[in-house]
Parts: structure tokens; C-alpha cells; sequence
């Protein structure tokens, strides 16, 4: 379905229900929010991952403005405070209270830029593969050389340096262990359903690589956060995932590194993330 928010439509899917039977009672459960990576691709894989979640929560996972079948926006409009309020209209609009939001690699940036500036309208944070900040260039170079070798570090030395550049066949697949280590071949069927925006990505990325640094806004977090990162990730490395844990107060935030994953751990460890996500979520109740 399409829901009006701030003059766009946001193209969302639902998975499970909002209330289900508890032995003779009917409870009410918690809604979980998706927001998928990116920027420059929709939310079509990340529903196909978290539909299994339906089990323990209402599933929702719009499409971004500007990404998929949700309406573009202008450009100007394509940051973290619009993405962020987009979501915080969706649920008014939707009567959605407390959900527990979750935000995947750049889906993160926009869910911890949301739980700092609402941070009594959600009961918990989940962020997969994500950090507060950009790493510099040369440290994601290192580290993918370090796991990859030569040939990869390089071919992902061209792309930050020409990132409006559509890489090659040879560097695309170089890049793509950087992101995943094993293959879905359900996602790859899935993958010719994916709408890509790549201008999105070319607006947005090279000023928030510069620029985005979301360690002071997250000491206003007040809910409890759950933090995945692929232990082979080198795009949003364990070291910098733990700069979320240091940034938000009270010990409220807690770290797990997922076993043989990169930077896709919905793929490459789809049982561990998925069964850390589910308790999580059971363990906060519904709202």
C-alpha cells in the first residue's frame, strides 16, 4: 500500500498482525519498522528478510523517499531529518506506537538520526551493519585488503574515488565479497525486482562522507539498542559499530560481531542475525 506523508507517498508492506491470539487472549504485539541500506536501492530484499520476523512482530518496510515505488521528493530533500520525519509520520498516519525501529547499513543512519530526535516515540533501536560516521577512505581500503587482497582493496580505491561511476563488470564482482561472503539464490531471483535510484546515492553519499557524525546526537537515545555487525564487514567494521555502544548513555547499547559475515549478515548468517533480532525483540514485549 501507499501512505501520504509531507507531500510524497511512501510505498510500504505489511507482514503478520498487530494483535494475536495468547491461549485464549488476544495480545497485542510489537511493531518492527525496517529501513533498508542503500542509499540508491529499495526495500525489496530487506522485506524478504525480515518477513521471517512476522512470527513475533507486525512487519513493516517502506521504501525510502526517493527509493523504489515511494514517490522521489527533490533532491533537496534527500537527508536524514526528511527520511527520519517521513518515518515519524508514517506512524501517525498508521496509529503506530512505540515500534521497534530498525535500520540496516544506510537504513542505520537514518534510524539512529530518528531515535535521537524522537527518542520517547520508539521502544527500541536495532541497527544491522551500520555505524555513526563514515570511516575515512584509506582505513575501508586497509581493512579490505586485509580480508580481500590487492585486486578487491584497489577495485574499491576506484569506486570511492569515482563514485557517480558505474564500476566495472571485473570490480563489481571484486566488490561484491566485500558485501557478501555465500550466495542467496532466492535473493538472486529477488535481485531482478530491485529498483535502483543511483541517483540518490550520488546526491547524498559524498557530503555525508565528509560531514555525517552522529556520536553527540546519540547520547539523546533513551531506549534499549541492539548493534550487528558482520565480524568480516570492512565497510562498517566492528570497531567503528562499537562507537554507538560508547556514544549512547546508561549502557543502554549492546554490540554482537555475527560470526562469518561481512557487511551483509542478513546473507551471510541469516540464522544467528535473524534469531538475535527475534529475541530481542520478544524480550521488549509488546507496546
Amino acid at each position: 500500500m501507499r501512505i501520504s506523508v509531507d507531500g510524497t507517498r511512501l510505498f510500504i508492506e505489511v507482514f503478520g498482525q498487530q494483535h494475536a491470539f495468547t491461549g485464549a487472549e488476544m495480545a497485542a504485539r510489537p511493531t518492527l519498522i525496517g529501513l533498508h541500506g542503500g542509499p540508491g536501492v529499495d526495500g525489496t530484499t530487506l522485506r524478504h528478510q525480515l518477513a521471517a520476523l512476522s512470527d513475533v512482530a507486525q512487519v513493516i518496510v517502506p521504501d525510502q523517499r526517493g527509493h523504489g515505488r515511494s514517490g522521489t521528493g527533490a533532491p533537496t530533500d534527500w537527508n536524514l531529518p526528511t527520511w527520519a520525519r517521513d518515518v515519524h509520520q508514517l506512524c501517525e498516519v498508521l496509529d503506530i506506537h512505540k515500534p521497534v525501529l530498525l535500520g540496516q547499513s544506510f537504513g542505520g543512519f537514518v534510524a539512529q538520526h530518528y531515535a535521537s530526535t524522537y527518542p520517547e516515540d520508539i521502544s527500541g533501536l536495532v541497527l544491522v551493519s551500520t555505524a555513526p560516521r563514515y570511516p575515512g577512505a584509506q582505513e575501508v581500503i586497509a581493512r579490505a585488503r586485509e580480508l580481500a587482497g590487492d585486486e578487491t582493496a584497489e577495485a574499491l580505491r576506484r569506486n570511492i574515488d569515482s563514485p557517480t561511476e558505474e564500476p566495472s563488470a571485473e570490480d563489481q564482482q571484486l566488490l561484491q565479497s566485500l558485501y557478501e561472503r555465500r550466495t542467496d539464490r532466492d535473493l538472486e531471483g529477488l535481485g531482478r525486482h530491485v529498483i535502483k535510484t543511483p541517483e540518490v546515492a550520488h546526491q547524498w553519499v559524498p557530503q555525508a562522507r565528509r560531514n555525517m557524525d552522529l556520536r553527540r546526537d546519540l547520547r539523546s537515545v533513551q531506549c534499549p539498542t541492539l548493534v550487528l555487525v558482520g565480524e568480516l564487514d570492512p565497510l562498517n567494521p566492528p570497531a567503528l559499530a562499537a562507537e554507538v555502544i560508547d556514544a549512547i548513555p546508561n549502557g543502554r547499547a549492546r554490540l554482537e560481531v555475527i560470526p562469518d559475515a561481512a557487511h551483509r549478515v542478513l546473507v551471510d548468517n541469516p540464522e544467528h542475525t535473524l534469531r538475535s533480532i527475534r529475541a530481542f525483540v520478544s524480550d521488549l514485549g509488546g507496546p
